[in-house]
């Protein structure tokens, strides 16, 4: 249980808090640096014997789930799309329109380098590894909510917190009533590209 809770606390918490203090240091580093915990857990989870390894690949049901991700997104997405456009007209499609080339790589290298290794750490490990210290999957999706927003404190800013306290909700309970990794991987990337195309991916990158 202590050994648990040490882990939890050192690379959900400290660990993020760590490279905020040491962000001038860590700044190109932090690809490599979330690449390397999502393997190092994903080997964790693949030396677990209790682990069903299918939930990093099976698509039960994918159609049922990926259409209600969907009737999520499409409204949503629609109204936070206003809401920039209105509030911060400067950042609308900033990056389409003036960084093309950017934004087109952003969209294809953003899924593998980001958003797998952070599914794999604040999804699929977290979920599975702290069940003892916390039998509430109610209790885990809550926590691992807030660690996924606290992580983001590495990008200086409110909004990048805020956003992803948002998206963690909507991941963590995506995972719940899946259990699968690739589909929660698609509604992340979903989100994550459409955040960078309307103009908020700017909260997302190291302004430093």
């Amino acid at each position: 249980m202590v050994k648990l809770w040490s882990e939890l606390i050192i690379l959900f918490v400290a660990l993020p808090l760590v490279v905020l203090f040491w962000i001038k240091h860590f700044a190109h580093y932090l690809m490599p640096l979330l690449g390397t915990v999502g393997l190092c857990c994903l080997a964790v989870l693949l030396a677990d014997k209790q682990f069903k390894r299918v939930k990093l690949w099976h698509w039960d049901n994918y159609s049922a789930h990926l259409k209600s991700a969907l009737k999520l997104f499409i409204p949503w997405a629609s109204l936070l799309a206003l809401v920039v456009y209105f509030i911060k007209p400067e950042l609308f499609l900033h990056w389409p329109l003036n960084e093309p080339w950017m934004w087109v790589a952003t969209l294809l290298i953003y899924p593998l380098v980001s958003v797998i290794p952070q599914e794999i750490i604040f999804r699929t490990y977290f979920f599975h590894r702290y069940k003892r210290i916390l039998p509430s999957k109610i209790l885990r999706w809550a926590l691992s909510t807030f660690v996924f927003g606290l992580a983001h404190l590495v990008y200086g800013n409110w909004i990048a917190v805020v956003v992803s306290w948002l998206g963690g909700a909507i991941f963590g309970y995506r995972y719940m009533t899946t259990n699968s990794t690739p589909i929660v991987v698609i509604e992340h990337a979903l989100w994550g590209s459409f955040l960078f195309t309307i103009g908020l991916g700017s909260y997302l990158v190291i302004t430093q």
